[in-house]
């Protein structure tokens, strides 16, 4: 089989890429399984090394990838470029993580000493949507290295070239090719690559409906899951926001990537004092925007990423939206009023660039309003009263809460969703961690190794009410009772210590 993109602005096809195959796959487990035995998980300079090379490799190519970007998913060429600086971005810090140590140490009250330390998850299997190919790639991938996993990486069938862009540029960084491997296919061979035994991880982002079939196949195979889904982004704009900066906000963020975004705001929230002229705002920038073709840079939104994408956008809207004189899917963005909170349109992530406008009476009805869908991704919330902004943000079911922002987002800050927006959490220290098994060591040395020199007492016990413990003694420091139910001796206290020795 074979994977055959097609250029969203022109229909046209693009190169076409052999499918991976079951044993191809196999192999590729089987070698990323066995890379986590050599040295990749232990030598954190060589990984980070690696990660630092790879970001200036990006920038060198940046024009190719730019290139790629609007060729693959008809993103405007600006957008296309934030893409490129927010993945170098990713590698740098994270970068930096991969020679933090991360573990803690610490004696504990009987003498003894404990390390935490956190090992690679393992394999790790990465499935990377069409819309920020680069970013959502290296956003986790980033981390995953730093803690020393392998990976198998499935990009969605229509960006596989750029994706392939990308890992080969990480190789000739010094990326072992055992540690990274390209999986390409349609859903089927995501499927497998969730569910081959050799995999202990998967992050996912995409649609909620897709992630809750891969959390159904990581229970069936205990697999650590990373899921960042669907969203609702709802910008919150109260009596006392400057509402000039907050429509230009949720513009803004309601056209990323034409609406196909998880994060793109797809609902403004108004107080109703402000609803007529807020609306009036909104129309009116949203028709200032120019739609057309995403190599040019004056362009601010792109194609639909296929025709059947926005045909189903138009079904939520019940009239055709496609613009005249393209080939591709071209629309304007959408404005609906007067839309009942439980309606398709409010419950479901549509995908494209539509927008609704809501009002709300007080403080407790935004927050209604807000939580009322079942996703969790990220809020805005415009106000100049910063305790408003607190209680807000606070009260609001979602994973980010911008104050007098939106779409800002840090390789530094950890981001994820509540509800069916997700599980786990990537980017930050926690990004790194995602990818880690917490182990405990203990150590017997110290004061356990000779207790009776450090002025412990061995008592042999018999508990009454266990008459199977035959044998069992008690640490016990010399002085102390025992309580009653120990009725054999008179020892052991809270702060003693036994060990079965049957």
């Amino acid at each position: 089989m074979t994977v055959r993109p097609i250029n969203p602005t022109t229909l046209e096809p693009l190169e076409t890429v052999e499918s991976t195959t079951i044993e191809q796959l196999d192999v590729a487990a089987s070698r990323a399984e066995a890379a986590l035995a050599g040295a990749w998980p232990v030598d954190a300079r060589r990984r980070a090394r690696v990660l630092l090379d790879w970001a200036p490799a990006l920038e060198a190519h940046t024009a190719e990838i730019v290139h790629a970007l609007v060729t693959e998913t008809g993103k405007p060429i600006t957008e296309a470029r934030v893409e490129v600086r927010a993945s170098v971005d990713a590698l740098r810090y994270n970068a930096g993580l991969a020679a933090h140590l991360g573990g803690h140490a610490g004696t504990l009250p009987d003498g003894t000493v404990s390390h935490l330390v956190r090992e690679p998850v393992g394999v790790t299997t990465f499935i990377v949507p069409w819309n920020w190919p680069v970013l959502l790639l290296l956003r986790d991938l980033a981390p995953a290295f730093a803690a020393g996993v392998t990976a198998l990486v499935k990009p969605a069938p229509q960006t596989t070239l750029v994706t392939d862009l990308v890992l080969s540029l990480g190789f000739q960084a010094g990326l072992p090719t055992d540690v990274a491997h390209l999986i390409v296919g349609h859903a089927d061979v995501g499927q497998v690559a969730v569910e081959h035994p050799l995999v202990r991880a998967v992050a996912f982002t995409g649609s909620s409906t897709t992630g809750a079939e891969i959390l159904r196949a990581c229970a069936t195979g205990f697999k650590r899951p990373l899921l960042e889904m669907g969203g609702k982004g709802a910008v919150v704009i109260c009596a006392d926001a400057d509402v000039d900066l907050a429509v230009s906000a949720a513009v803004q963020a309601a056209v990323v990537t034409s609406g196909q975004m998880c994060m793109a705001c797809t609902r403004i929230l108004v107080d109703r004092s402000l609803y007529q002229p807020v609306l009036a705002k909104v129309r009116a920038e949203l028709e200032t925007l120019r739609v057309g073709d995403p190599a040019d840079p004056r362009t601010r939104l792109g194609p639909l990423i296929s025709p059947a994408e926005g045909e189903r956008v138009e079904r939520y809207l019940g009239r055709s939206c496609r613009l005249p004189g393209f080939a591709g899917y071209f629309m304007r963005p959408v404005v609906v009023t007067d839309v009942d909170v439980g309606s398709p349109i409010v419950q479901e992530e549509l995908f494209g660039p539509v927008v609704t406008v809501e009002p709300f009476i007080d403080e407790a009805d935004a927050v209604r309003l807000a939580n009322a869908t079942p996703f969790g991704l990220a809020t805005g919330v415009w106000t100049r009263d910063i305790g408003r902004a607190w209680r807000l943000a606070r009260a609001i079911q979602a994973g980010t809460v911008w104050v007098n922002g939106y779409n800002h987002s840090y390789p530094e800050v950890p981001s994820g969703g509540f509800k069916s927006s997700g599980l786990g959490r990537t980017r930050g220290v926690a990004g790194v961690e995602q990818f880690t098994e917490l182990k405990h060591v203990h150590f017997s040395v110290g004061p356990q190794a000779n207790r009776q020199g450090m002025g412990y007492t061995p008592v042999p016990l018999l508990r009454d009410d266990r008459p199977e413990w035959t044998e069992l003694v008690a640490w016990r420091p010399r002085g102390l009772a025992l309580p009653s139910e120990w009725s054999c001796c008179s020892g052991l206290t809270s702060r003693g210590w036994c060990t079965n020795v049957r």
